[in-house]
């Protein structure tokens, strides 16, 4: 059984209730420090290292089809969508208040419609899980501060758009994350969802647009060398299904 936080409940009821007037539902982003360290401490420094796990999150969302595409020679913003099974209301607000953790692989997974009813190791439809939804989010930190994600589940008639900004970190903020082994949480950024009408029901997946890319993600991405990088390796090693497509459209 999920136990949701006060805030989780608060902000699920805002969203719902402001689904009708198309109002914006404001929130804060936190994560624990040892998150932070991790993901600041330049393990996700290559853009293929963050694109991969977004992929990996499509993946484990079923999803058959990821498409990233750039505005290239620019590379103001990146954009992966997947069919995958999208985020419910609940779902995008346990991601919120859990963005540098992960649902997958726990038993209240299966309430969010993330993992397997009969196994927290899988995903609805029986894939092995192989990466961790709050991080792969939180890993693009690397290449922008600012990001949307637009998601929805097959049946709705609407989508939820949030607008992400992370938090810029002094380099005494880092240290100090990398220095701490506790578990304190931080406030990591700031999160604006609305929610739009959609006629197209049976449609259903997550797209996550990255905008205003630092400039030293930008300049990796001129380099025809980074695009040149094989970003599939973590899936190959998971015996992923011969169903799953991905391109890039630079």
């Amino acid at each position: 059984m999920m136990t949701k936080t006060a805030e989780e409940e608060n902000l699920i009821a805002d969203i719902e209730e402001k689904r009708k007037t198309g109002e914006i539902s404001e929130s804060k982003l936190h994560t624990d420090d040892r998150i932070l360290a991790r993901i600041t401490d330049g393990i996700y420094r290559q853009p293929a290292s963050a694109l991969r796990e977004l992929i990996s999150n499509s993946y484990d969302a079923d999803a058959t089809r990821v498409i990233i595409q750039t505005d290239a020679p620019r590379f103001d913003q990146i954009t992966i969508s997947d069919n995958g099974n999208g985020m419910d209301i609940e779902a995008l607000a346990r991601l919120i208040y859990h963005i540098g953790g992960s649902t997958k692989r726990r038993p209240d997974g299966a309430s969010l419609h993330i993992t397997n009813e009969m196994n927290p190791a899988l995903s609805p439809s029986g894939r092995r899980l192989i990466g961790k939804i709050g991080i792969g989010l939180f890993s693009v930190s690397q290449l922008t501060r600012h990001f949307q994600i637009i998601t929805k589940v097959q049946g709705s008639d609407y989508r939820l758009v949030a607008e992400v900004i992370l938090r810029t970190y002094t380099e005494d903020d880092l240290e100090s994350a990398t220095n701490r082994r506790n578990t304190e949480t931080v406030q990591t950024g700031t999160v604006r969802i609305v929610s739009v009408s959609a006629s197209d029901v049976d449609a259903h997946g997550t797209d996550i647009i990255l905008l205003d890319l630092r400039p030293q993600a930008k300049e990796l991405l001129q380099s025809k060398d980074i695009w040149d990088l094989d970003i599939s390796g973590p899936l190959e090693t998971q015996n992923v299904t011969p169903q799953f497509a991905c391109q890039a459209f630079i």
